[in-house]
C-alpha cells in the first residue's frame, strides 16, 4: 500500500513538473512573439492546462514574464560566452559575441533584459544583469586583444559600453529592418563598424 501511494505521488510530482515545462515553454513563445501583453488564459491555452495550474506556481504574469525573462538572459549568456570560448583571437570572440546576440536578439527581443542600471530591472530578477554580464565579457576580449597589440588603446570598460549601445535588442530589430530583416547582414555590418573602430 505504501509503495502504491509512492509510486502515485512520484507520478503526480512527473505530472506536475512536464505540465510546468509546458507552461514556461508557451510563455517563452508567446511573450517574445507579442511582449507581455500575452493573458494567462492564452499561455494555459497553448500549454494544454488549466489557468489555476499556472496560477499555483505563478500568482501573477509579471512573475511568470520574470521567470520566462530571466531564463531568455540565462541562455543569451551561456550562447555568449560559448561562442567568445570557441573563438581564437580577441577580433573573431567579439565578432561571435556581436552575432549570438543579434540572433538572441531577433528570436527573443522582448524577454531579453539588456538595461544598463539594475534598478531599471524587475525586482524579482536573482541572475545578474545581462548588460552586466555581456559588458564585462567584452571589457575582457577588449583588453586581451589589447594586450595582444590587435585592439587600439583605450579604456576597455568605455570600450565594452560603446559597443554594447549597438547590441540591445531595440538596435539590433532597427538595423535588421534597414536589410530587409536579414540579422546576420545586420550583424555583419556592426561587426565590420566595430571592428574597424577597435582594430590597431
Amino acid at each position: 500500500m505504501a509503495e502504491e501511494a509512492a509510486a502515485g505521488a512520484r507520478r503526480e510530482r512527473r505530472d506536475v513538473q512536464r505540465n510546468m515545462e509546458r507552461v514556461l515553454q508557451a510563455a517563452q513563445e508567446l511573450f517574445a512573439e507579442r511582449g507581455p501583453d500575452v493573458k494567462m488564459e492564452e499561455v494555459a491555452r497553448r500549454a494544454g492546462v488549466g489557468v489555476g495550474t499556472i496560477y499555483r506556481r505563478f500568482p501573477s504574469k509579471d512573475l511568470l514574464f520574470a521567470a520566462v525573462s530571466e531564463a531568455a538572459c540565462q541562455d543569451t549568456r551561456h550562447c555568449l560566452f560559448q561562442a567568445a570560448d570557441h573563438a581564437h583571437d580577441p577580433l573573431e570572440k567579439l565578432r561571435a559575441i556581436i552575432l549570438v546576440q543579434y540572433r538572441q536578439s531577433v528570436r527573443q527581443a522582448a524577454l531579453i533584459d539588456l538595461r544598463p542600471d539594475p534598478a531599471d530591472a524587475p525586482a524579482d530578477l536573482d541572475h545578474p544583469g545581462l548588460y552586466a554580464s555581456l559588458h564585462d565579457l567584452l571589457a575582457h576580449v577588449i583588453a586581451s586583444g589589447q594586450r595582444q597589440g590587435s585592439i587600439r588603446s583605450g579604456d576597455p570598460l568605455m570600450l565594452a559600453a560603446i559597443c554594447l549601445a549597438l547590441l540591445s535588442p531595440h538596435t539590433v530589430q532597427n538595423l535588421s529592418r534597414l536589410v530587409d530583416d536579414d540579422v546576420d547582414a545586420a550583424a555583419d555590418h556592426v561587426i565590420r563598424f566595430l571592428s574597424a573602430g577597435l582594430a590597431v
